[in-house]
């Protein structure tokens, strides 16, 4: 129900996502794992089985060009949704680092 309510309204993100992967032969889930690398956190991705933690790797050993961050992060600013707070992804001086994307997304305090 939650990702139902959450996925509609982040849309253009995706599309956004999916156009930069297209164009580098990547996946969406490589490219939003190079972005959050980029913008200067250590992602912790999921991987059930040996071909997911495979393709997490390719995440790795390439980085996102400066316009390609900054569109992620201005359509991430525009989304219509705020993501449920996860407690693992808070610090003892921040509310919390993926508030579904502020625009200061990815700073520490």
């Amino acid at each position: 129900m939650l990702f139902r309510n959450i996925l509609p309204k982040i849309r253009p993100l995706l599309e956004c996502l999916g156009a930069i992967a297209s164009a580098r032969n990547k996946t969406m889930s490589q490219v939003a794992i190079n972005w959050c690398i980029c913008k200067g956190m250590i992602p912790i991705p999921g991987a059930k089985t040996v071909e997911q933690a495979q393709q997490n790797l390719g995440a790795l050993g390439w980085s996102l060009d400066a316009w390609e961050i900054e569109e992620l992060d201005r359509v991430a600013a525009n989304s219509k949704k705020t993501m449920v707070q996860n407690n693992f992804q808070t610090t003892l001086n921040s509310p919390g680092l993926f508030e579904f994307f502020p625009n200061n997304f990815g700073s520490v305090k």
